[in-house]
């Protein structure tokens, strides 16, 4: 498993079930598996490929009996009622988000989230925030020169996010500071030059965002 995945592990608890959506080679169940983990444990992929050789990870682990596969869209033919963990990542943000407000069923406090955008972790984000969802806390997990984001989630409570948090989280649910100080750098960075690159043209909406942005991440880069 590379560190992306062991970081994810490193936050599950021992409980009822847990589905691993997009499981690609199925390395996350079967560690877990191995681990200790006693709930059901399940693998879905939209792709039988992926799925075939999730199962023969399984099958070489001595797993096939441990592990069960769904051949599925996001969380279609997976038993709400007989799991209590949701693992979704290593895909976009709006992904995500088309797979969760496709499965009402886990607008339920009893389902914790661990969800791991590739991309366009701020669409995550503003659904989450938007649609009932409390942020626990987020992890930053750097692997091969990437700065992974993992997020926490259950339904039920109340986050607030400025603008720039949607995009880098906040400060005090990150576990890792420094982490979380260079992804706030990166992304000053690169607003300051979006807006740069709009100077003159003040009556674009678009600009007033990003200089509302960039205030807002000055701010971050000064708290201890």
């Amino acid at each position: 498993m590379n560190k992306r995945l062991i970081a994810i592990a490193a936050l599950i608890r021992d409980g009822q079930g847990l589905v691993d959506v997009g499981t690609d080679h199925g390395y996350l169940p079967a560690y877990l598996a191995l681990s200790g983990y006693h709930g059901a444990l399940f693998a879905s992929d939209i792709k039988e490929g992926p799925l075939s050789a999730a199962k023969r990870s399984a099958a070489e682990a001595g797993l096939s009996g441990r592990i069960r596969f769904l051949l599925c869209d996001g969380l279609r033919l997976c038993p709400p009622e007989e799991i209590d963990t949701i693992v979704i990542a290593g895909m976009g943000g709006d992904v995500i988000v088309k797979i969760l407000d496709e499965a009402e069923w886990c607008m339920d406090a009893r389902y914790r989230l661990i969800l791991q955008p590739m991309t366009k972790a701020e669409v995550l984000r503003y659904w989450l925030v938007n649609n009932g969802f409390s942020i626990a806390s987020e992890t930053l997990t750097e692997d091969g020169g990437i700065v992974y984001q993992i997020i926490e989630t259950c339904f039920g409570g109340e986050t607030e996010l400025n603008d720039a948090e949607l995009f880098v989280g906040k400060r005090s649910l990150c576990r890792d500071q420094a982490l979380y100080n260079g992804q706030v750098e990166k992304l000053y960075m690169r607003f300051e030059r979006a807006a740069e690159g709009m100077r003159g043209r003040e009556e674009l909406p678009r600009l007033k965002l990003y200089r509302e942005i960039c205030a807002q991440l000055m701010e971050m880069r000064m708290q201890p």
